[in-house]
């Protein structure tokens, strides 16, 4: 079977800084290896259309830009708190807010991770882009199985969502879900 959409394919990668030769930024290996369903947004789009076609057995290796990966670094998603808005029950600033610990923060409609860039006397800089952001990057791997999606794949959901509703509250449109 080959590598398409709606399909759980396991693999093997080992994520390089811009090429070949480039520092290791990631692995997944035989003895761990990443599995996922393809063409419901778990992989990044140009990842998945680089593997489209490949069969067990297949090995790849391709080169991303940053816009084909995770995006352009982008100042204005780096920001300025209070650091107030760091201070536990008592008063004191939490032992979270550290220099390069990475945090959740409640932003608009949802979880945005954020790296602590610096803490200063009264403010503290908060990086929300992604680690990875701004970064050439060169995917080499192996495919190991590929296999038809079922509907337990899904965790039960509509499929459109990827198991994150209940068929019912589904708000993408989906005819099963209407």
């Amino acid at each position: 079977m080959k590598v398409a959409n709606n399909t759980v394919v396991t693999l093997t990668y080992t994520l390089h800084n811009d090429t070949k030769e480039g520092a290791v930024i990631d692995q997944a290996t035989k003895e761990h290896p990443l599995e996922g369903i393809f063409g419901h947004g778990m992989f990044l789009p140009r990842f998945e259309e680089c593997l489209q076609g490949l069969e067990p057995g297949d090995t790849f290796g391709f080169h991303l830009t940053p816009a084909e990966g995770y995006g352009e670094r982008n100042e204005d998603m780096v920001l300025t708190a209070k650091k107030d808005m760091f201070l536990d029950e008592n008063g004191k600033l939490s032992e979270l807010c550290k220099e390069g610990n990475t945090l959740q923060f409640n932003v608009g409609n949802g979880i945005m991770p954020g790296k602590i860039k610096k803490v200063s006397v009264e403010l503290v800089e908060i990086d929300f882009n992604h680690e990875l952001a701004g970064v050439p990057l060169y995917f080499e791997g192996e495919i190991l199985a590929v296999r038809e999606l079922k509907e337990e794949d899904l965790g039960g959901g509509c499929g459109h969502c990827d198991g994150g509703c209940d068929k019912g509250s589904c708000d993408g449109g989906c005819d099963s879900c209407k």
